[in-house]
């Protein structure tokens, strides 16, 4: 079994989850690369009973009217905030931006019902998901599939079934066309009378006498030209185990996952290499993702960093390393910033339940902009400089911040770089940190003691100012 170290078991927490406490990171690191990975993907056999009972406690979703944009934000944040199961919160956020809708066309108790559904087939078989998805209200709503009807087919999802969703306009490895335009059309008819009952629990319906029963060929003189009168089912089950299919997924996985991929021949068989795993286990998720995440490419020098975090990652993250909280009340007691999180995630550009399009964010450089870094910094000075009393919002106490202050300003500045990290600014930065901690309000030096007043100031200042940094902004 391969070794893990520190730093590779942070690098794997932060891209499989969102971070962890330097406790966390070791306990990882005991387990080896394999054991680590096992333990991350295999989350069912963790406890997640006390994030269980502060959602029940928390929010009341029982009515479909009581279900809103807010709330459901409020909601999925105190998932990735409280879970033990992070692989688990991180991969329905790869699926949300994957099969993206959005509130702003779909009712919140749809999107609601999707993030579940998603979360329950996160690393199960690719066809089933994507059945389930395809046959779930929020996406019927968000591609017009319920206006796909026979004599008027409307293509919109079977044309984003093909080039969004499952192998992409060409095959990302030999560039060649996966479908043409009369496969748009075929695929069209093939789901026409989609739906979905108009009543609690809103499940799947086929409207039969909506359905096309005509004959169908899709991907006509190709290895994969299938007749006859096929409905979705057929066409699901065909595309699923497409080599594109499987070549596309490992692409999205790895950008998502491991490093942005280039169009270099190395990495086209790199993706090809992976892509075979999906293909030789039955289209299993799980078996690709623990292929990913053991593999020599995940802990490269070239995946380090490389990835420039998202909001979510900024926000949850910077809890989660310095072991924080967040207590999002009750439904008649959202005060004391219970809602900045997923308003400032917002205000950096990803809004959960609100991608911008079909495509899903633009990720990276997508995330950068003068105003998208001014929020981040805001969000961490609100974040660290939160002393509600009521225990509302996102906050680090004084004596979880005690945990890494040392009594000299290099090893305090040394345990915050490790706990937020871990980081390796140059010297210069670190002396510049040292000095903050050395100065006093009237910009005269003063000796430092980690006692309450000045870990309550002058560490919490530290914090931001480290949060700050465009170190912090790397994943």
């Amino acid at each position: 079994m391969a070794s893990l170290s520190y730093e590779e078991a942070a690098h794997l927490l932060r891209r499989a989850g969102f971070g962890g406490t330097p406790d966390e990171i070791e306990a990882l690191s005991s387990r080896g690369r394999e054991g680590a990975v096992d333990f991350l993907i295999n989350y069912a056999q963790i406890d997640n009973r006390a994030m269980e009972d502060l959602l029940a406690a928390s929010f009341d979703f029982t009515d479909p009217k009581d279900v809103n944009n807010g709330e459901i934000r409020r909601w999925w944040f105190t998932r990735m905030f409280n879970t033990k199961r992070q692989f688990e919160e991180k991969m329905t956020l790869f699926w949300h931006n994957h099969f993206a809708t959005s509130s702003s066309k779909v009712q919140d108790f749809f999107m609601f019902n999707q993030n579940n559904l998603l979360r329950a087939n996160v690393v199960g078989k690719f066809d089933d998901l994507l059945l389930r998805v395809s046959q779930d209200a929020a996406m019927l709503i968000w591609l017009d599939n319920i206006t796909n009807v026979l004599g008027s087919a409307n293509e919109n999802f079977g044309r984003e079934l093909q080039e969004l969703f499952t192998m992409g306009i060409n095959d990302v490895v030999t560039g060649d066309p996966n479908y043409t335009e009369q496969d748009v059309k075929e695929v069209a008819r093939c789901f026409t009378g989609w739906s979905y009952q108009r009543r609690p629990p809103f499940p799947f319906q086929l409207n039969a006498n909506q359905h096309d029963n005509g004959s169908k060929t899709i991907f006509a003189n190709t290895p994969w030209q299938t007749s006859g009168n096929l409905d979705g089912d057929d066409v699901i089950s065909v595309i699923a185990g497409r080599p594109a299919t499987a070549r596309y997924l490992t692409w999205k996985l790895f950008n998502f996952f491991v490093y942005p991929v280039t169009g270099t021949s190395a990495d086209k068989a790199t993706i090809d290499k992976f892509s075979k795993i999906y293909l030789n286990n039955n289209h299993s998720i799980k078996e690709l993702v623990r292929a990913i995440f053991t593999s020599d490419e995940f802990f490269s020098e070239r995946a380090l960093f490389s990835l420039v975090k998202q909001p979510v990652e900024i926000v949850v993250g910077a809890v989660r390393m310095l072991g924080g909280t967040y207590n999002p009340g009750t439904p008649g007691n959202r005060g004391g910033g219970v809602s900045v999180p997923p308003t400032s995630s917002r205000n950096m550009g990803q809004d959960l339940f609100g991608p911008p399009d079909v495509a899903g964010w633009d990720f990276n450089l997508g995330w950068v902009n003068t105003a998208s870094m001014l929020e981040r910094f805001n969000y961490t000075n609100a974040f660290v400089t939160n002393r509600n009393a009521n225990g509302l919002g996102a906050i680090v106490t004084v004596n979880q911040l005690r945990v890494y202050t040392r009594s000299s300003t290099k090893k305090t500045v040394k345990q915050f770089f490790s706990a937020l990290g871990p980081l390796s600014p140059g010297s210069a930065t670190r002396k510049k940190l040292q000095a903050y901690l050395e100065t006093g309000d009237n910009g005269q030096s003063v000796g430092f003691t980690n006692d309450d007043a000045t870990i309550d100031k002058k560490v919490r200042g530290l914090v931001h100012q480290i949060m700050c940094l465009p170190e912090f902004q790397l994943n």
